[in-house]
């Protein structure tokens, strides 16, 4: 043991030594405010968001003051991160609606592809109308006794087929090749797809565009009567879910005036998955603007639809207009070929009189007249008009000696539908 006596500190020391002693001494306090702070800090977090992890612990051995810091770190920051992933990730109902709008994206895809693989058969059927109609105006022109040396077609419309009765669907190499999409099949294994189906290829394949004659064919179709409730259900299930559009119109004969119809881009998507091509125009929409309202349009159609159970090809409804060899203009509201003997007629649809002065509804007959040599084919919405026209046509044509070489045929709309 060393005897060395112990040699007093000296005050400066002892200074220096009490002043690090107090400054440690602070330091150590302040580190200890400062981690009590943190803790607490990270207790109120955690009653934020692990408040069930801290109802657990408390009622463990010790409680909450033997919860380490580095647990409680641990607990706090996986329940931060948890929640924020959540937040960044959306909900159910968003993301149904996510998968339905990408769903919807490629229902457009396949429609737009389907509508660019129809083009080139549009077109090449535009060209040979347009062959067959240049054709047949040279054939006109090389014909002294006809009168007529030119035609011009208003409004270019696709030539269809007009059947009440549409054709089974075709093409089924198409289908084969392109998958129908999920909401088809569901249509396709749905109760009533067959009924609805054939409305849609019906209205597909003529462009028939009033509601009453789609229902006497789909009635006709499954020999069921007029009021059918099945009919019915069938055709109003198409327009709640929006294959089909219907719209309003007025006047034209006794009644409700009739809904016109088209197909919505469902519908049109429908059939062109159907049959593997694009479905024709609606004939109401086409010939629309080549007449003065609504109601002469729909009569227009009605006649249309009595000159085809006769036996007619329907080759216009007012989008033909024929220049005479003087200038004038004469415009049909029907022309129609006979499929017994091939003879054209011209044909007129009357729903009143007074539209129009006196010298222009002259002119207007006698250009029927010279366009077709004599021959005039009148149809009037009621018997009264009929009786008017006939004398106004009689007027007309008595200048000139024309009433004596007329050949005129008339018949009005009530009795046709009487009988």
């Amino acid at each position: 043991m060393d005897d060395t006596p112990l040699r007093p500190v000296s005050p400066v020391t002892m200074q220096v030594l009490n002043g690090l002693i107090e400054s440690q001494t602070k330091l150590r306090d302040a580190a200890e405010k400062r981690w009590s702070f943190a803790r607490e800090s990270l207790f109120n977090l955690a009653r934020l968001v692990a408040a069930d992890w801290l109802e657990e612990r408390q009622h463990k051995k010790g409680g909450l003051e033997v919860v380490r810091i580095e647990e409680l770190s641990q607990v706090v920051f996986d329940r931060v991160a948890a929640l924020y992933s959540a937040h960044i990730q959306p909900d159910a109902e968003q993301m149904r609606k996510a998968l339905a709008r990408i769903d919807a994206l490629h229902q457009d895809v396949e429609k737009f592809t389907l509508l660019a693989n129809g083009y080139k058969g549009e077109l090449d059927n535009a060209n040979l109308e347009i062959t067959r109609l240049k054709t047949q105006i040279e054939d006109k022109k090389s014909k002294p006794a006809v009168k007529m040396i030119d035609a011009v077609v208003r409004k270019v419309v696709p030539a269809t087929s007009r059947e009440v009765i549409p054709p089974e669907p075709v093409n089924p190499e198409f289908q084969a090749s392109s998958p129908a999409p999920a909401w088809f099949q569901k249509w396709e294994a749905s109760d009533g797809f067959e009924k609805q189906s054939f409305v849609i290829r019906l209205m597909g394949d003529t462009g028939i565009s009033v509601r009453p004659e789609i229902m006497k064919a789909l009635t006709a179709k499954y020999d069921a009567a007029r009021t059918s409730g099945a009919c019915v259900r069938a055709f109003n299930y198409l327009v709640d879910n929006l294959f089909i559009i219907t719209g309003e119109t007025d006047g034209g004969l006794p009644g409700h005036p009739p809904q016109t119809v088209r197909l919505g881009p469902l519908g049109e998507t429908a059939y062109q998955l159907m049959t593997g091509k694009r479905s024709a125009k609606a004939t109401f929409d086409e010939i629309r603007s080549a007449h003065g309202t609504d109601a002469h349009t729909l009569l227009i159609l009605k006649v249309g639809s009595i000159l085809e159970a006769e036996d007619y090809e329907i080759i216009s409804m007012g989008e033909m207009e024929f220049t005479l060899p003087d200038g004038r203009i004469t415009s049909p509201d029907i022309l129609a070929k006979s499929k017994r003997n091939g003879k054209e007629i011209h044909v007129e649809v009357e729903r009143n009189t007074g539209k129009g002065d006196a010298a222009a509804r002259e002119r207007k007959w006698q250009s029927a007249f010279d366009a077709t040599e004599g021959f005039l084919y009148v149809f009037c919405e009621s018997e009264k008009i009929q009786k008017t026209i006939s004398q106004e046509i009689n007027h007309a044509l008595a200048s000139e000696a024309r009433l004596e070489h007329a050949n005129i045929f008339m018949s009005n709309l009530m009795i046709r539908l009487i009988t």
